[in-house]
């Protein structure tokens, strides 16, 4: 037994410690030392403590802690309010729409006027304003008589309305635009860097911006200050290893490291495709291999007829003319198919050929696999193929069958699933069952990318979204696809970089001007690209012939036509090795060469073998094959179906879905035949596939809806309400 008071030892029956004369209650024995105990206890204590102190050092840097919305965005028929996580009612749902909460506040809307209410339900910024955006770094954005400024937290304007358009904060910088000057402002409205220049810009992204001029590319920085500032009269783009470029009139070849491997001795040169690439000599056509023999001597008049873009081999063969006769001819130069008339390049195992004034399909064979009924016929692409009868186009299958009749006055490809027509003199966009999802009344258009398409409206471009609604209005004079958020317009014969919201992120120095990322942006001077910072200094100098944002404290540049990446001093950390190579994401970065992806690490080390197949021959891009890592997983594309690994490279979830997300709050949206719902890491379905369209996890929560209306110009959508991780539903009808 030990005294309470002084923890000495004493004997059991005692009442009174004979050390220090402490009564003991009631003479209770107390056969085990609390010190034994109350130590050991401590002990543990400690340790798991640091052990938590540990987790949360590695969950904060690995991107793992994720808030969880307390209060939740409540639909009861056409109003909304918020409720707890047990549904139950904390603000009144008296509203038209409610927003989750961002820094303490919620967007609400009453009479098509926004404004802001606590989590205690009260107003704090009365609903005046016609649009609004979420508090982001203790400011938000507010448009009213279409101009646009800022507000803080209290409802004070802190930087009045003067601007034709704003974004949010982020860096301490804001991109605005007035007119068609595009600039980045701090909280207290002054102006940082005014984008005077003949280019492009985007916004700042870990503090820098790519930009671009007509003959040089590299990159400035937030302030709009060249950080990262050409010998070749003409340079294609790399394939095997090699690029054709011209110097004084003549092309050869060189190789990734720039040395001149095939001297420049020909008249033209093509791309490397299947060992071989096609050279000029004395106006004639023939293929030389990757070590410059000529291996196919040069007796051609002409080559590839049906694709001047991608002319060379394709499915082991190439459409060659020699006297004004067409064949085909293999590899070794033996002539296999013979005679042909306007031969189309092989795709899929067939090519169009051909016949008594009609075109039709043969196999590598020679065979007639689709008979010669048609006038025009093109490649085949994902299965289909655009054919014309009696003046206009349809598609048909690999079986001959029309499964999109001809009535089109002209057609493109399919791209992103829809594919542009023309009827009655204006184009329009139908989809693989030949539905038209977006109405026949523009007078030109451009292809889907990004799920936006250029489309020209009373001789002015804007864009629309696969939807059919026109989410950038008709203003300009010139337009192209959107790539990486951006894309490039014309407007009184100045050229600019817009986002999706239609904010001018660069204005005219520079030809090209992209994002900043991690400090840098990259920019392009008549062929180069480079990188400066936020403070305008050059810190890569401008000797890339293309180049991505910063991610991970690495940026993908592009030399000799092959991918490498620089770190942020612009020293080459990772060798230009690569068809293509896409951002770090945790430590990962999806890389391509010959048709083949697979990721390497921020060494350079191969980490997931490049064993997957991708399109690259038909310039399909990486990026709609291969998604960046995200809390330990990777969607990747393997025969149009999406599936996901892990960074041990094996496949947790096969490719089954139509469409994938990236993983939030530890769930990824996918989709299957036309509806969907969230798996997660080992998936497993938690949350069912029946909605008709889901948005990603943010805090806990997500939006679904429900399809109200499909047909032209665009389907139509209502939000259901949100649910949580579990699949709880937070709305009743």
């Amino acid at each position: 037994m030990y005294c309470p008071t002084c923890g000495k030892e004493i004997p059991d029956d005692s009442t009174f410690c004979p050390a220090c004369g402490a009564k003991l209650a009631g003479g209770k024995k107390e056969r085990r030392p609390k010190l034994r105990i109350i130590l050991p206890v401590v002990l543990v204590l400690v340790l798991l403590a640091a052990s938590l102190a540990v987790y949360q050092v590695i969950r904060a840097h690995a991107g793992m802690d994720q808030k969880v919305a307390t209060l939740i965005p409540y639909r009861k028929g056409n109003k909304w309010g918020f409720c707890d996580r047990n549904r139950d009612i904390a603000i009144p749902i008296i509203y038209d729409e409610t927003y989750p909460f961002s820094e303490g506040l919620a967007r609400v809307m009453v009479n098509g006027k926004y404004g802001f209410v606590n989590a205690n339900g009260n107003v704090v910024v009365q609903p005046a304003y016609d649009l609004a955006g979420d508090f982001i770094e203790n400011v938000a954005w507010f448009a009213i008589n279409s101009k646009y400024g800022f507000i803080d937290k209290n409802g004070s304007i802190v930087i009045k309305p003067v601007y034709d358009l704003a974004k949010d904060f982020k860096g301490g910088l804001a991109n605005v635009m007035v007119g068609n000057t595009d600039s980045f402002i701090d909280t207290q409205g002054n102006i940082v860097i005014t984008m005077a220049y003949p280019g492009l810009s985007r916004e700042v992204s870990e503090g820098f911006v790519r930009v671009e001029t007509r003959s040089k590319s590299g990159f400035i920085d937030a302030k709009g200050k060249i950080v990262i500032p050409a010998v070749y009269d003409l340079v294609r783009d790399f394939s095997e290893s090699l690029a054709a470029v011209c110097l004084d009139g003549k092309y050869g070849f060189i190789d990734a490291e720039g040395t001149m491997a095939i001297q420049p001795v020909y008249e033209d040169a093509l791309d490397f495709q299947e060992g071989l690439a096609a050279v000029k000599v004395n106006n004639k056509w023939g293929f030389v291999d990757t070590k410059g023999n000529l291996v196919i001597k040069s007796l051609y008049d002409d080559i590839s007829q049906d694709n001047p873009a991608l002319r060379g081999f394709s499915d082991g063969l190439v459409s060659v003319e020699q006297n004004g006769e067409w064949g085909y001819i293999d590899t070794k130069g033996n002539m296999v198919i013979y005679p042909v008339f306007g031969p189309g390049n092989f795709s899929e195992g067939l090519a169009a050929v051909g016949l008594n004034g009609k075109v039709g399909y043969i196999d590598k064979k020679g065979n007639v696999a689709i008979k010669a009924a048609y006038v025009f016929a093109r490649s085949f692409h994902e299965g289909l193929a655009q054919v014309r009868i009696r003046g206009k186009s349809g598609f048909i299958d690999k079986k001959g069958n029309m499964v999109i009749q001809p009535i089109y006055e002209y057609a493109n490809d399919f791209h992103e699933d829809l594919v542009a027509v023309r009827i009655s003199k204006r184009w329009g966009f139908v989809d693989t069952k030949g539905k038209m999802v977006i109405q026949a009344i523009y007078d030109d258009v451009q292809d889907f990318n990004e799920n936006f398409a250029a489309v020209k409206f009373n001789n002015r471009w804007g864009f629309v979204d696969t939807k059919g609604k026109m989410v950038i209005q008709a203003i300009y004079d010139g337009a192209s696809e959107f790539s990486e958020d951006l894309a490039s317009v014309e407007l009184n014969g100045k050229s600019f970089l817009i986002d999706k919201n239609a904010s001018i992120v660069v204005q005219p120095i520079y030809d090209y001007v992209r994002t900043f990322h991690e400090g840098l942006a990259s920019f392009y001077v008549g062929s180069k690209y480079g990188f400066e910072n936020t403070k305008g200094k050059i810190v890569v100098p401008m000797t890339y012939e293309d180049a991505r944002d910063f991610h991970e404290g690495f940026a993908a540049v592009k030399v000799n036509n092959n991918w490498g990446f620089v770190d942020t001093k612009g020293n080459t950390v990772i060798q230009p090795l690569y068809d293509e190579a896409e951002d770090f994401h945790e430590g990962f970065a999806a890389v391509g060469l010959s048709g083949k992806f697979g990721y390497i690490d921020k060494n350079g080390n191969v980490v997931i073998p490049l064993t997957y197949e991708y399109d690259y021959a038909r310039w399909f891009h990486l990026e709609e094959y291969a998604r960046p890592f995200s809390e330990g997983f990777a969607a990747i594309l393997v025969n149009h179906k999406w599936g996901f690994i892990g960074k041990n490279g094996k496949r947790v979830v096969e490719p089954v879905y139509t469409s994938m997300s990236d993983f939030r709050d530890g769930l990824l949206a996918v989709g299957l035949n036309g509806k969907y719902g969230f798996v997660d890491k080992n998936g497993k379905a938690v949350i069912d596939l029946t909605y008709d369209k889901v948005e990603d996890f943010e805090h806990g929560i997500a939006p679904v809806y429900r399809l109200v209306y499909s047909g032209p110009p665009g389907d139509d959508y209502d939000t259901l309400g949100y649910i949580d991780t579990k699949g709880t539903q937070y709305w009743e009808e």
